[in-house]
């Protein structure tokens, strides 16, 4: 009986830990520079909303902005977390939860609840309709309506934020933290088998390799190029066409992105064996 009532006073100790944990974690997200980066993303989001009602022809970013800042909010917090002085293996695992689901939110939120209540006043929907009848009866942002836009946008920047924050996690903070702090990120994995005096480095060529992959990946995707087998060919049509004068960013995106992923691979796989000579040795 009184071992029963341990465990479960274990229980509600680790339950209550946990909410103390997400509750300081929620406040951090709103407070400090945190809360200036929110407060100004939400007001460059809701000048995105206006500025979209009258560029129906989509001509001009800032009617995107109301999906981009949630990223900028979402991947700042996932940062932020690497610029700190301590940090902790629990605290990155429940910034990466929040920086993905809750950080995103927050901003598109805010920005939908503003499209939503303008679009009551009959004055901004005849700003609505105007544009688009300049623009032969089309409108860029609206056109599939007012019910979906409202949809759409809270959506659409929760979304990518969530992407943008995982993408932040891979390619900056984890490898930040690897070179900072390399006992938080390596703390319960396998890296932990390595050697002391190699387990910082180890960690480094582990995590920093990833991110630089990550950011590979990132730059083939949206250079313009094929697959690996063409680099020599075009890198040989990038250095002709810079002697020309003409500087290909498509093609310097692609073959930096081909130089780093192969970079990060051979960094990552240099980590792994480390790691499987420190396991072998200690089995």
């Amino acid at each position: 009986m009184e071992q029963q009532q341990q465990q479960q006073q274990e229980q509600q100790d680790v339950v209550m830990a946990d909410a103390r944990q997400w509750r300081a974690e929620l406040r951090s997200l709103t407070t400090g520079v945190n809360l200036v980066v929110l407060v100004v993303a939400v007001a460059v989001g809701v000048w995105g909303v206006f500025d979209g009602m009258t560029d129906a022809g989509g001509d001009r970013f800032a009617g995107s902005l109301s999906t981009v800042v949630p990223s900028v909010y979402a991947g700042w917090c996932m940062l932020e977390l690497a610029l700190r002085r301590r940090t902790s293996t629990v605290s990155v695992t429940t910034r990466l939860a929040s920086a993905c689901l809750i950080a995103p939110a927050l901003a598109a939120v805010p920005i939908g609840v503003v499209q939503a209540i303008a679009v009551i006043f009959p004055g901004i929907r005849e700003v609505i309709e105007a544009a688009a009848e300049h623009n032969g009866g089309s409108h860029y942002y609206w056109a599939e309506g007012i019910g979906a836009q409202l949809f759409l946008v809270p959506l659409a920047g929760w979304m990518t934020g969530s992407a943008v924050a995982l993408g932040v996690c891979l390619i900056l903070t984890l490898p930040i933290l690897s070179l900072r702090a390399p006992d938080t990120v390596s703390s319960g994995s396998h890296i932990e088998a390595v050697a002391a005096e190699k387990r910082e480095p180890t960690t480094a060529f582990v995590f920093c390799g990833l991110g630089v992959t990550m950011l590979g990946i990132v730059l083939w995707l949206f250079g313009d190029g094929g697959s690996v087998a063409e680099f020599p060919e075009d890198l040989g049509r990038f250095i002709q066409t810079l002697s020309f004068g003409y500087f290909d960013w498509h093609g310097a995106m692609w073959l930096i992105g081909v130089v780093l992923v192969v970079a990060g691979v051979l960094a990552m796989a240099w980590g792994c064996v480390l790691v499987m000579a420190g396991r072998r040795r200690r089995g």
